[in-house]
């Protein structure tokens, strides 16, 4: 029984030890913090109180999402999935997207394909709609609701050490149409896991998930 419990104590030790390690090298565990336009912009794929683990190392590719930090606040983030990569050409149509001449659509509706979010300007529920989209390294969730007033057709060639970066709320976006192209390593930290739900371990739809 005592070598059992030994051989035990062993075993947790050592996952403790290379938790630890990855932690301190490739892993940051991060809670997406309740901003209204944040909270907005990355629906549905996040939501505030979210607590996510972001993979550090490695650089993120074309479809992916990622963490960088916040071009016009300071100790902030900003959340956007890669949508164009140095010698693209992106072109964005409220919920359309064109890269290199290829339409990304939508490609089936989402297990809950009407949503509601707060508006960020007045917290006000608003609804959206949600759909799948194939692009890079598979499929991701996206919203889409209203266009909004005066939002014109965005299109820019991606510059050398840059990317674009693309909401997954189209309509309710933080994103490269917002504050531009952003530098290419800054934002290489890939959003890959979500450990818990702003609700904590009672919310069983989000807790141990994958982040598309």
């Amino acid at each position: 029984m005592r070598k059992l419990f030994n051989g035990l104590l062993w075993i947790v030790g050592t996952l403790l030890v290379i938790g630890v390690v990855l932690r301190a090298l490739v892993l940051d565990v991060w809670t997406v913090p309740n901003d209204p336009s944040l909270g907005a912009s990355i629906a549905p794929s996040l939501a505030p109180g979210d607590v996510v683990v972001v993979l550090t190392r490695g650089t993120p590719g074309f479809g992916e999402l990622v963490r960088c930090p916040d071009p016009e606040t300071p100790d902030s983030h900003i959340v956007g999935r890669i949508a164009g990569v140095p010698g693209d050409t992106v072109e964005v149509d409220h919920s359309a997207l064109v890269v290199n001449g290829q339409r990304y659509e939508a490609e089936v509706a989402c297990t809950e394909p009407k949503l509601s979010i707060a508006d960020p300007a007045t917290g006000n529920a608003v609804p959206i709609s949600c759909d799948m989209v194939m692009m890079g390294p598979g499929l991701h969730l996206r919203a889409t609701g209203r266009k909004p007033p005066r939002e014109r057709r965005h299109r820019v060639e991606v510059r050398p050490d840059t990317v674009f970066l693309l909401s997954d709320n189209r309509s309710y976006h933080d994103d490269s149409r917002d504050f531009g192209l952003q530098p290419r390593a800054a934002c290489s930290q890939r959003i890959v896991f979500r450990l818990l739900g702003a609700g904590g371990w009672g919310d069983d739809e989000r807790r141990f998930t994958f982040v598309r």
